[in-house]
């Protein structure tokens, strides 16, 4: 899989003196492919190819953090700028309005946050910067998500929270024979296994991981939305993307095992981004579902590791010993 970014975005998250041409031979020499480095209005533009096995390199940050390890291997001087993001404790009271009922085999990790906003333009570097990496865009609410996206490396999505209509939204397999409309209004039939949200009369509402749907989709009447980040089971995905022949850039990473840590930089980012660009105010505190967080392992003890390393050699050489007798 490509992807193209623009030398001036990069180098928010990347401080080097390295030129553009400096960088693209020096990645291409150790872990990704740079297939171009070419002029773009007053900017430079990359385009790169990701092996299906780095996933954490499918972003901006994920390239610059990589590009930050790899020059000063060659002597050049690199530093690696995080996003900065800040946590505010929600001032209100109110809750999300939607209880999740989430399948823990199906999405590792849910978070979402209610806001409301006002549909419109995205800035004029919000449009530049998503259509020289190949996203068209749309508005400034779909905008953000696919920018989020492109930035942090985890997809995003955004429901008309008063088209969705319901108290509940249930994570589920769907069934054979379901028929959804995307939000391209194109119409499907489903084959059964896909990743689906239904609202609590059991209307699906959303095609998790791939993209989302007619009945949902903002449009210039929304108000409020419901900011949604679904980190889903990578096989599921693939077998539903691949089964619909629906190819989009989130079924693309979220087929690859999107590190579900992501998750919640990319709700802090959205917020931030929603604040700045649609008039955004956050209305509700932030749900987070995350069932099935990875274990963190104790280091042992050196002295055990000497123990065992000792007790092993041991028993090697007693063998040894035995051989030669015999």
């Amino acid at each position: 899989m490509n992807i193209k970014i623009l030398d001036s975005w990069l180098r928010e998250y990347l401080k080097t003196k390295a030129t553009p041409k400096e960088i693209g031979e020096k990645l291409s020499l150790t872990s990704l492919s740079v297939e171009k480095v070419e002029k773009y209005k007053s900017d430079f533009l990359y385009e790169m190819e990701i092996t299906t096995n780095r996933p954490d390199l499918f972003s901006v940050t994920g390239i610059a953090r990589e590009t930050a390890a790899i020059l000063p291997t060659f002597g050049i001087e690199a530093q690696f700028l995080p996003l900065r993001l800040k946590k505010e404790e929600y001032k209100g009271e109110n809750k999300v309005p939607v209880v999740i009922n989430n399948d823990p085999r199906l999405v590792n990790r849910v978070s979402t946050v209610l806001m409301e906003v006002t549909l419109g333009e995205s800035p004029k570097k919000i449009k530049e910067r998503l259509e020289a990496s190949g996203i068209r865009s749309l508005n400034n609410l779909i905008d953000v998500t696919n920018y989020v996206m492109r930035v942090v490396g985890h997809p995003a999505h955004v429901f008309d929270f008063d088209r969705l209509n319901t108290q509940t939204l249930t994570i589920k397999e769907a069934r054979e024979g379901e028929k959804i409309t995307t939000l391209d209004e194109k119409n499907y039939t489903l084959n059964g296994g896909e990743i689906v949200a239904v609202d609590d009369k059991g209307k699906i509402v959303d095609l998790l991981g791939i993209m989302g749907l007619q009945n949902s989709v903002v449009n210039e009447r929304t108000k409020r939305i419901l900011y949604f980040i679904d980190n889903n089971e990578p096989y599921h995905i693939r077998n539903a993307s691949m089964g619909l022949s629906i190819r989009t850039e989130a079924a693309a990473l979220n087929e690859k095992g999107v590190d579900a840590n992501l998750a919640m930089d990319a709700i802090l980012y959205g917020i931030e981004l929603f604040e700045k660009f649609a008039n955004g105010k956050q209305v509700s505190e932030i749900i987070d579902i995350y069932p099935n967080k990875p274990k963190v392992m104790k280091r042992a003890p050196l002295t055990n590791h000497y123990t065992y390393v000792r007790v092993h050699s041991l028993r090697f050489k007693n063998v040894h010993d035995r051989t030669e007798r015999a």
